[in-house]
C-alpha cells in the first residue's frame, strides 16, 4: 500500500458516503490500482456501486455535486442494469458506475458456468472482483469473490484452447528474410506473446484479458507454471533480430507445450508446423 493509493481510497470513501445517503446501496467495490494498493499519481478512481435498481440519472449529478466533483462525462447510454459517468475530484478522474446485483450475478453465471463471452474484456469483471477493495457491503462481495476464486476446470480448458493459436514464425523465418514484411512480423510476435500469456493464464487459473493489460511482471510472478524468465524473454522478442526472435518464440511455445501436455494430457494442440520444423526452399 502506497501513499497514492491511500489518497485515492480516502477520496473514494467520501464518494461512497455521499452515494449511500442518496441511494439504497447493496455494496461498493473500489477497483483498479487504488483497490489493489499500487496506484500512482496518474491513477484514477474506479468505483462500482451495486444496487437492486439503477437510480435515476440525476442521482449521479447529486453525488457529484455533494462531493465537489466537476467536468462530468456520461459513459455510454444507461441501461436498466448499468450506468456510469466520469468526473474530476480534486484533480483525480473518477468513474462512478452503478450495476444491479441481479445483472452482476447473471454475468458471473455466463462467464464462469456457461462460458459466454469468457475471453473478452469481460474477464476484467472477474479479476476486478478478486483484486478490488470492498468499501461497503463486504459480505456480498466476499460471496462473489469466493465463487470467482474457484476458477472452474471447464474455463481452464476453454481458455487454453482459445489462446493456443500461434503462427509458426520459426517455420517461415527463412522465407521472410527478403519479403519486406516487418510490420506483419512484429504483429505476429505481439499476437504470439499475448496468446502465450493467455494459455499460461488458463493453466495457472488466472483471469486474463489482452485489453489494457498492465503490470506484466507482477502478473507473471503469480504463475506457478511458466517458462523460466518469461517476462524478460517476452520483452526480448522485440529487441532481437528477426531470426533470433522467431527462434525465441519457438522455444517459448515448445516449453509451454510441455506444460500443457503435462497438465492437460488430452488436449490436442493441432499444430501443423510444430517447433523444430522449417520451411525448405524448392529447387529446380
Amino acid at each position: 500500500m502506497n501513499s497514492a493509493s491511500e489518497h485515492l481510497r480516502s477520496l473514494a470513501r467520501i464518494i461512497v458516503d455521499g452515494t449511500v445517503e442518496l441511494v439504497p446501496v447493496r455494496a461498493v467495490l473500489l477497483a483498479g490500482s487504488a483497490g489493489r494498493g499500487d496506484a500512482d499519481h496518474f491513477s484514477d478512481i474506479d468505483l462500482i456501486v451495486y444496487v437492486d435498481q439503477i437510480p435515476p440519472e440525476d442521482v449521479g449529478r447529486r453525488v457529484r455535486e455533494a462531493v465537489g466533483g466537476t467536468d462530468p462525462l456520461r459513459k455510454g447510454q444507461p441501461t436498466e442494469n448499468f450506468s456510469a459517468e466520469e468526473f474530476d475530484l480534486k484533480g483525480v478522474r473518477v468513474e462512478l458506475a452503478f450495476a444491479t446485483v441481479g445483472w452482476t450475478e447473471q454475468r458471473l453465471d455466463e462467464l464462469l458456468d456457461r462460458l459466454v463471452d469468457f475471453d473478452s474484456p469481460s474477464q476484467k469483471i472477474l479479476s476486478g472482483l478478486l483484486e478490488g477493495m470492498p468499501l461497503y457491503g463486504r459480505e456480498l462481495i466476499k460471496r462473489w469473490n469466493a465463487r470467482v476464486a474457484q476458477y472452474p476446470e471447464a474455463l481452464r480448458l476453454a481458455t487454453v484452447r482459445r489462446y493456443w493459436r500461434f503462427f509458426p514464425l520459426w517455420y517461415e523465418a527463412g522465407a521472410l528474410r527478403n519479403r519486406d514484411a516487418e510490420l506483419w512480423r512484429l504483429d505476429v510476435l505481439l499476437e504470439g506473446a499475448f496468446n502465450l500469456l493467455g494459455v499460461l493464464a488458463g493453466l495457472n487459473r488466472l483471469y486474463f484479458t489482452r485489453f489494457q493489460f498492465k503490470h506484466m511482471r507482477a502478473y507473471i510472478a503469480g504463475m506457478k507454471l511458466a517458462p523460466d524468465r518469461l517476462a524478460d524473454r517476452l520483452e526480448s522478442l522485440f529487441r532481437l533480430d528477426p531470426e533470433q526472435a522467431a527462434a525465441e518464440l519457438e522455444h517459448l511455445i515448445e516449453e509451454t507445450l510441455t506444460l500443457v501436455e503435462a497438465e492437460l494430457p488430452d488436449f490436442d494442440t493441432g499444430m501443423r508446423f510444430p517447433p523444430g520444423t522449417r520451411h525448405q526452399p524448392w529447387t529446380i
